[in-house]
């Protein structure tokens, strides 16, 4: 049963076929075609032309610049991230001063060619950027001084482990010019985060967001992950409660992937203390009915934003976009990335650069962008990809609006899908609307679903697999 008090969106409890269908595997679409599907072989070289290309066409293009710090303090288990534990500061410093060599190397690359790059937004992930000291953090803001107007970004985001930080930190951080922190929550719960190897008290979160750290920042996110061991529906409706106490400005909830073959340290979560697959359906319409009735915005599959913030009114303009960090406002659909692992996506063209860091420094020691693979979409592609993220972000398909774009007939290119589709109208996940396809509120939960028969990559009944090194 629900919570009491509880306010529903749905009509009544999920049943079978509920839980059964949101269950099914298949991606979440940050990308199309998915990373699994990007080919090795395509480096530095496909990567140059590519980018001259693309800046040759829009030499405008806002820029989303991505940075990857691989370094953590210590393991968590839940962890499918590229990441390095290490506490070597020397070692650190070796891989920041690799990583100010890329920025220069990326820098010398766009002076050779007479771009001046459009950085709108600058994202530190990982890992944990926070892992980095003071002087570190410093020293990379102070490199990409030459790329952009750090002062004059729509958004400057940074990824902090709270474990790592003290106020301190965060004002300096600030002084920057960051301007949105992410906080690595998961869950509140003391038994969960042993089991998890993250023991971070609700406590610690709370005196670190204190007023004046909340001054000093125009966002404040919150990772949530359902799923994890010793989980279960009552507790992590208490994580959510908890988390609408410190009423963060964005929330991404996303399941938990329990992928021992891809992440060996995985093997440490006990598999028998994870929650029944029958209950992670239930655990999400909670927490999403309980974010909606506190006020929040629920935006694409997995995100959701106080309605004063950036990510709500894109919503509401109907201009959300989609990347590798879930929904976004829109402003940069363009990411360049830096780092190990990093991704970029660009016109037709998405690039990943190599994982080992090893790899990575020969590279840029050799002046070489660290890219081992890659993908190019073809006008089909284009095509699918603009109907998914349709899809996820507005939940909604205008069928007039990829005619016009891409020169086509949309019931006859699609003759096939439109077919595969009728499921769900029949459900009523999905209903005609003046212009096309919207999603309905039971569709918002299948949105993934919804998108799958565009998928190209899976219409001959391949199964989809978690993808990683």
């Amino acid at each position: 049963m629900a919570p009491s008090g509880h306010t529903r969106l749905l009509d009544r409890e999920p049943d079978h076929g509920f839980i059964a269908k949101f269950n099914e595997p298949g991606p979440y679409y940050s990308s199309y075609p998915t990373l699994g599907r990007w080919r090795e072989g395509m480096g530095h070289d496909q990567y140059v032309r590519a980018l001259v290309e693309f800046f040759e066409r829009e030499p405008n293009a806002p820029i989303y610049l991505y940075l990857h710090i691989p370094f953590c303090a210590k393991l968590c288990w839940y962890c499918i991230c590229n990441i390095q534990i290490s506490n070597n500061r020397e070692r650190i410093q070796r891989f920041v001063d690799v990583l100010l060599a890329e920025i220069d190397l990326l820098k010398r690359f766009f002076d050779c060619h007479g771009i001046v790059p459009n950085i709108r937004e600058i994202h530190f992930g990982g890992g944990t950027p926070s892992h980095l000291d003071n002087a570190q953090v410093s020293s990379v803001v102070d490199s990409l001084r030459q790329l952009a107007d750090v002062g004059g970004l729509d958004e400057f985001a940074m990824e902090i482990d709270p474990r790592t930080v003290t106020r301190d930190n965060l004002a300096h951080y600030h002084a920057l010019g960051v301007d949105r922190i992410s906080f690595g929550v998961q869950d509140f719960d003391p038994v969960v985060q042993e089991r998890i190897n993250r023991i971070q008290p609700f406590e610690m979160v709370r005196d670190l967001l204190s007023p004046d750290v909340r001054k000093m920042f125009s966002g404040v996110n919150f990772d949530l992950l359902y799923g994890l061991p010793m989980q279960t529906r009552d507790s992590f409706q208490r994580t959510v409660a908890l988390t609408r106490e410190l009423s963060p400005s964005r929330i991404t909830l996303i399941k938990y992937a329990h992928a021992p073959e891809i992440r060996k340290h995985m093997k440490m979560i006990d598999r028998s203390e994870l929650p029944a697959v029958e209950q992670l359906p239930l655990m999400f319409v909670d927490a999403v009915e309980a974010l909606v009735a506190a006020g929040y915005d629920w935006i694409g599959i997995d995100n959701f934003a106080r309605p004063d913030d950036a990510l709500a009114e894109a919503a509401r303009r109907k201009s959300v976009g989609r990347n590798f960090g879930g929904s976004t406002p829109g402003r940069a659909d363009n990411i360049i990335g830096l780092g190990p692992t990093s991704t970029a996506t660009f016109g037709r063209h998405y690039f990943q650069s190599v994982y080992d860091t090893n790899d990575y420094t020969k590279a840029v020691r050799e002046q070489r962008f660290p890219i081992f693979k890659g993908f190019e979409l073809s006008q089909d592609d284009l095509i699918r990809r603009d109907v998914i993220f349709q899809f996820q972000c507005a939940q909604e398909l205008d069928f007039g609006a990829i005619e016009r774009k891409f020169g086509i007939e949309f019931d006859g290119y699609f003759g096939r899908e439109i077919r595969d589709i009728e499921p769900f109208i029949d459900q009523g996940m999905l209903e005609h609307s003046e212009n096309g396809l919207r999603v309905t509120t039971l569709g918002r939960f299948f949105v993934r679903h919804i998108c799958r028969p565009f998928d190209r990559f899976l219409q001959d009944g391949s199964q989809y697999r978690i993808h990683g090194p």
